[in-house]
C-alpha cells in the first residue's frame, strides 16, 4: 500500500481500519479506542491531549473545579469527559 496513513481523531492512534459507508463517504474504526469517524469530519474543539489530561487530573484526585480553573475549560465539559474517558486505554489509572 502507498497511501497515507489514517489516524484517529480521537487518540492520533495509527491503527485505523475501513469500517464500512455512512451517506456515500467511507468511515474508519480506530482498533485503540474504538472510535468510529470520517476523514472529512469537522475537528473536536479540544484535542484529545487536552481530555486526557483533564481525566489524569480527576484520577490524581483534583476536583473539577480545580481542574476547570488550571485548564481554563467548563466544569461540565470536563464532567462528561470523565464519565466519558475514565475507562479508556491509555487514561492513568492511580
Amino acid at each position: 500500500m502507498g497511501g497515507k496513513k489514517i489516524s484517529c481523531p480521537h487518540c492520533e492512534s495509527e491503527r485505523c481500519v475501513k469500517n464500512g459507508k455512512a451517506n456515500g463517504k467511507q468511515t474508519y474504526l480506530c482498533k485503540e479506542c474504538y472510535y468510529r469517524f470520517t476523514i472529512n469530519a469537522s475537528k473536536r474543539k479540544y484535542p484529545f491531549k487536552i481530555r486526557r489530561e483533564a481525566v489524569n487530573l480527576y484520577k490524581e484526585g483534583y476536583t473539577l473545579t480545580e481542574i476547570s480553573k488550571k485548564l481554563n475549560i467548563k466544569v461540565q465539559t470536563i464532567h462528561h469527559w470523565v464519565k466519558k474517558y475514565k475507562d479508556l486505554k491509555g487514561i492513568k489509572k492511580i
